[in-house]
């Protein structure tokens, strides 16, 4: 293995949910357009770049947001909720949540790398944080990252399983036990 791609997949491997945050530790500015250069660095269908970004550090409005998600209210003090923007995409039904989702995974990846902790967050009250932080109706909160200085350090790992995997076709004769999830 080349030292680059030993690099990359220690990254990977090191990226973790964080769910606890050092208290009063900010995350600041140039952190955080660091963090917004590596999710606009992301792949998007046809290089439209459909998202947007609402950044949250003020400590009433990150509570407000933290009050619409349905579990992981955690205590983070920078709060990233990206947008998916149909206007700009040119066929229907599309939002742009697969482009949102690889510019949300750099950004996971840059604040392991910087040595920021962070939580990707899915279900959250979309409306409600549309009220709370003036978002246009015809764009779509699709994720809330929550940045800050992690408590706590989890050991790297892959969750590779070969139960996962199909080669050449889908074998239905090799199911796979749902895991168990945590989110603790």
């Amino acid at each position: 293995m080349s030292e680059k791609e030993k690099h990359v997949f220690d990254n990977i491997y090191a990226r973790r949910s964080v769910r606890s945050f050092i208290e009063g530790k900010q995350v600041g500015r140039d952190k955080t357009v660091r963090l917004l250069e590596a999710a606009m660095a992301a792949p998007s269908a046809c290089n439209i770049q459909p998202w947007e970004f609402v950044v949250v550090s003020e400590p009433s409005a990150v509570e407000g947001v933290k009050a619409t998600v349905m579990q992981g209210a955690y205590n983070a003090p920078l709060l990233i909720v990206v947008c998916g923007s149909p206007q700009f995409i040119p066929w229907s039904d599309d939002f742009g949540a697969l482009d949102c989702a690889a510019a949300i995974e750099n950004m996971l990846l840059a604040a392991e790398a910087m040595g920021l902790g962070s939580v990707w967050i899915g279900g959250f009250d979309r409306d409600a944080v549309r009220r709370l932080l003036d978002i246009p109706g015809d764009i779509i909160p699709v994720g809330i990252v929550y940045f800050g200085y992690p408590a706590y350090s989890p050991e790297p790992r892959t969750q590779y399983t070969e139960k996962a995997v199909h080669w050449e076709k889908y074998d239905a004769a090799r199911p796979r036990e749902k895991k168990a999830g945590s989110i603790v």
